[in-house]
């Protein structure tokens, strides 16, 4: 069956569920699952199978949608039944709880950075030394030197990790809080896929989906928070650089970038404080992302839809484009699915789209983009 959930471990599948949940979303690092077991699973009884620990792979139907460990097994029981629940993430969880290791690099071989991938392709060659800090080397190469020891690839599908960086761990962070440090510079968007490697990515870079979201056609239910209280008229990032020779103190000590809100029309300010090494523009550059980043949350809208596939057979893409047309919420824009949960239940089948707008989660704005725009046609 195409819908039919089914698990892999140790080699051995198993399938039929009380209940499924699994949920993935392009500003989550791992995605999640929760299996319910019925009280007799086809061709064993035991749950022994299931150990906390264990490498699982999930599918629907021959799609695979998730790659991780078994973290959990709750069990109750009474005296008629006994109910056992599998819940687990992503191969990346390991960068959620833990923290980066010192030796993480392999320094005798480039072995440990065979699965790492460029937007060319190629493997990312291995640094010559184990280290905890790096001086202008690509973001792709610090962020797989972070994730190689807990066995992660990183992906870029974007080129977004091209570009140089510094980069120092802090004792006692984990490895996402290192990620997150080093990619706040250059707002990148990182996050999982199907096969637990770590992916730089944007928004939309999974293409667009075959369906358009329509009310009174295939919405079930729709809701929109529209909160504005995390929205600021005036975003100010204030940073500093180490003195060059072309500076005087109060140069290096003085970065800052401003950038307002037209759409918040009384003054609230928001200031934020940069780490590590800034700049003028990069001070501006964070102002004006966090800026959209927070009109784009104020937005976003979550649906319901029968089924978990669209009418060409594929499920419903995380990270795509989706055509929104929704008069009561007043959407009528392209969006990204931002979120996606496949659920399982006495109900049937249902997949639960977030849709966000895709400026708020993009690198530059819109308009800093070269050509004509035309991709962004449609986008409000």
């Amino acid at each position: 069956m195409k819908n039919a959930v089914s698990i892999l471990v140790n080699g051995r599948r198993f399938s039929g569920w009380k209940s499924v949940h699994i949920e993935m979303g392009i500003e989550q690092v791992a995605r999640a699952f929760a299996l319910q077991v019925t009280e007799k699973l086809p061709g064993q009884t035991s749950y022994s199978n299931f150990q906390s620990g264990s490498v699982v792979e999930i599918y629907i139907g021959s799609d695979l949608v998730c790659t991780g460990y078994i973290t959990s097994t709750p069990v109750s029981y009474n005296g008629n039944s006994i109910t056992v629940t599998i819940q687990g993430k992503s191969k990346t969880v390991d960068l959620v709880d833990c923290c980066p290791p010192a030796a993480a690099v392999k320094t005798s071989s480039s072995e440990g950075w065979a699965g790492v991938k460029g937007k060319s392709g190629k493997a990312v060659s291995a640094p010559s030394q184990a280290a905890t800090s790096w001086k202008e080397q690509p973001t792709s190469k610090i962020l797989a030197a972070l994730t190689s020891a807990y066995g992660i690839t990183v992906q870029d599908e974007v080129g977004a990790g091209d570009k140089l960086a510094n980069h120092t761990v802090n004792p006692g962070e984990t490895v996402v809080e290192s990620i997150n440090r080093l990619i706040s510079k250059d707002n990148l968007l990182v996050t999982d896929d199907e096969k637990g490697n770590l992916v730089i990515t944007e928004p939309g870079a999974r293409g667009s989906c075959s369906n358009s979201l329509v009310l009174g056609e295939n919405i079930l239910s729709g809701k929109a928070d529209f909160d504005f209280s995390k929205r600021f008229s005036t975003y100010t990032v204030l940073g500093q650089h180490k003195q060059q020779d072309s500076d005087n103190s109060k140069t290096a000590a003085s970065d800052k970038g401003d950038v307002t809100d037209p759409e918040v029309k009384r003054y609230r300010l928001k200031v934020i404080k940069d780490s590590g090494q800034s700049s003028i523009e990069l001070c501006k550059r964070r102002a004006d992302y966090t800026m959209r980043y927070t009109r784009a949350q104020s937005r976003k809208a979550t649906y319901t839809i029968q089924g978990w596939r669209q009418k060409n057979g594929d499920l419903w893409p995380l990270n795509a484009w989706i055509s929104v047309s929704d008069s009561i919420l007043g959407l009528e824009r392209q969006m990204v699915t931002s979120m996606i949960s496949y659920d399982l239940s006495n109900s049937g089948a249902i997949t639960t789209l977030e849709c966000c707008d895709a400026e708020g989660l993009m690198r530059e704005p819109k308009d800093a983009k070269s050509g004509d725009g035309t991709s962004w046609k449609g986008i409000k």
